[in-house]
């Protein structure tokens, strides 16, 4: 055979292959993990505070209004978290305090009540339980740590206008007790920020909560979704929380995140 042809077939040949390994890197799914590592590393702050308002409609259309302060320490798996009641009177200096723990452990978490002047602890079988009223359980206050969950690409899909990927992501044995069998969660594309979950419970085939993140602003360089909502589609209820006076990085007095400023009835 011509030495010349066969060097343009081989030629042709690597070029082909070249190509098919350049298009499927282009077309290649985007990795569900590197994109919620991503998504940590963007948003992490040290800190972050507000006031949050919240709204709990009942199915026969009953409002209920609550107002808290929250503060936070941290991000995601190694979070810190007080929550502080301000109204109304019989919810005022009602206190909460979750502390993240590693993967293959639940948070630990603590409920004030100034009627029995202790706090007490949240027991595993109690994370379903409602949060002082609400559509949010103990479960839901905790913050998402991915790398306790199994997580694959799904696809991709438009929320309010807003091109998302979205990732399954089931609770690994290892990484501690869920009340869920699966969340599947819809991240932003451009800023790589969560919008919505939709939350099945064991045996589930349609979700029983959907929690959705609106209104984002950019507050001090950060975003942040100043509208959140959980609707409980068995229930016919829904939450709403409206975060207000958000800062970030603000250092945090020490001792905040403590059983014992916990404790203190009406503290901050």
């Amino acid at each position: 055979m011509n030495t010349r042809k066969i060097w343009i077939s081989s030629l042709f040949l690597a070029m082909t292959v070249i190509s098919g390994l350049m298009a499927a890197t282009v077309f290649a799914a985007p990795d569900a993990r590197a994109l919620l590592k991503e998504s940590e590393n963007r948003h992490r702050t040290r800190t972050q505070q507000y006031a949050g308002h919240l709204t709990v409609v009942n199915k026969e259309g009953k409002v209920r209004k609550k107002g808290w302060k929250s503060y936070r320490q941290g991000y995601a798996g190694d979070a810190k978290n007080l929550v502080r009641f301000t109204e109304p009177p019989e919810v005022k200096g009602v206190g909460f305090l979750s502390i993240s723990r590693p993967a293959g452990q639940n948070a630990d978490q603590w409920l004030y009540l100034p009627s029995m002047k202790r706090e007490r602890r949240i027991a595993a079988q109690d994370r379903d339980a409602s949060f002082v009223g609400t559509d949010f359980n103990y479960e839901d206050m905790e913050e998402f740590d991915h790398e306790k969950y199994k997580v694959a690409m799904q696809g991709e899909q438009t929320v309010d206008g807003q091109p998302c990927y979205v990732i399954t992501a089931i609770p690994l044995e290892s990484g501690g007790r869920s009340i869920y069998e699966k969340k599947i969660l819809y991240l932003r594309k451009d800023i790589l920020y969560l919008l919505r979950e939709d939350l099945f419970r064991k045996g589930d085939k349609q979700p029983s909560k959907i929690f959705t993140l609106s209104d984002l602003q950019n507050v001090e360089g950060h975003w942040v979704a100043k509208r959140w909502e959980m609707s409980d589609l068995k229930k016919g209820s829904k939450t709403t929380v409206i975060l207000k006076e958000i800062t970030f990085d603000k250092p945090q007095p020490v001792g905040r995140f403590t059983l014992q400023n916990l404790n203190r009835e009406g503290g901050d």
